[in-house]
């Protein structure tokens, strides 16, 4: 069989408001942009939006691990605008890209500061699950402030 995919190269949250995105995704869970667009225009055919010019806000985030690292880029359609989705999200099992997980060293840390903020919806506590490969992780599912869901994942040894 042909292997053509080296690595995944990045993720993309589109978000209505880049500076709110970037408090949580910098301030609360710790990562740090590497880069950012701010009124960048470009073909609307690369995002599809055929025949016309697509405005964005971009920032390209990474955790502590850099080396290789799999970028999140937060957009914000500036034009078109971002569309903001006020119907109740689609349940996990929903086919299509459901969730996002982040590797950590410290579960709980995170849980208490997500806590502190007092905003955030939690689908599930820190809880120890036996690993596909072997050994523990400690798991936290939640949404972020855009209704996105994400998972930190702890290695438990």
């Amino acid at each position: 069989m042909d292997r053509y995919i080296n690595r995944l190269f990045h993720v993309c949250i589109t978000v209505a408001d880049i500076d709110a995105a970037l408090e949580f995704y910098c301030g609360v869970l710790g990562l740090e942009s590497i880069g950012k667009l701010r009124h960048e225009r470009a073909p609307g055919e690369i995002l599809g939006f055929p025949n016309q010019i697509i405005e964005i806000h971009a920032d390209h985030l990474v955790g502590k691990d850099k080396e290789n690292a799999t970028v999140i880029d937060l957009i914000e359609f500036v034009e078109p605008k971002t569309v903001v989705n006020k119907n109740a999200s689609a349940p996990l099992n929903h086919a299509g890209i459901n969730r996002m997980a982040f590797g950590v060293d410290d579960t709980d840390a995170i849980h208490e500061k997500l806590k502190a903020r007092g905003d955030i919806v939690f689908l599930c506590e820190p809880q120890v699950v036996i690993a596909p490969t072997g050994g523990k992780f400690k798991i936290l599912t939640f949404k972020d402030p855009f209704d996105n869901v994400l998972e930190v994942i702890e290695y438990c040894k």
